[in-house]
């Protein structure tokens, strides 16, 4: 965990701004709010988050753990440090019924320098627990990170 960084929550807001273009955009993530390891997050309700039985399907849950995850990691490493999911799971313990919005709460429990470790806890409106969710992510070594080719950079292909 980088010492001294200032929790920034217009930063935190902007940063997440830059990420709804991509997967977030599909499933309409909200962030609500931020503090020092930890992140809030919403889920809207709405049929295209749905499974056939007519609740909120587990892999928009699980994204919604993943995501706000990230934001809560991101207060306290910095907007510029590369991380990814190491391991993401995620316990389903009643079914998130409409018309609820579901809000993800997750908290940083242990920010280490590679594995940053935490929970993530998945609520409907109306207050109760739908899932609980533990998370392992991994901090790239930024010197490995900047070394890594780009989208559009000149890289060598191998032929099979």
């Amino acid at each position: 965990m980088k010492e001294g960084i200032k929790l920034d929550r217009e930063a935190v807001v902007a940063m997440f701004e830059t990420q709804r273009r991509y997967f977030n955009a599909t499933l309409d993530l909200r962030l609500i709010d931020v503090g020092r390891g930890e992140a809030k997050m919403r889920l809207p309700f709405r049929e295209a988050v749905m499974n056939g039985a007519g609740n909120v399907h587990g892999g928009a849950i699980m994204s919604l753990c993943d995501s706000v995850f990230w934001v809560a990691l991101a207060t306290l490493y910095g907007r510029e440090q590369p991380t990814s999911t190491a391991s993401l799971t995620c316990n389903f313990l009643r079914p998130a019924r409409r018309p609820h919005d579901l809000i993800g709460h997750a908290r940083v429990l242990k920010a280490g320098k590679r594995i940053v470790y935490g929970v993530v806890d998945v609520h409907g409106e109306d207050g109760k627990l739908i899932a609980h969710a533990t998370a392992n992510f991994m901090n790239e070594p930024l010197d490995e990170f900047r070394r890594r080719p780009r989208e559009g950079d000149e890289t060598d292909h191998v032929r099979l």
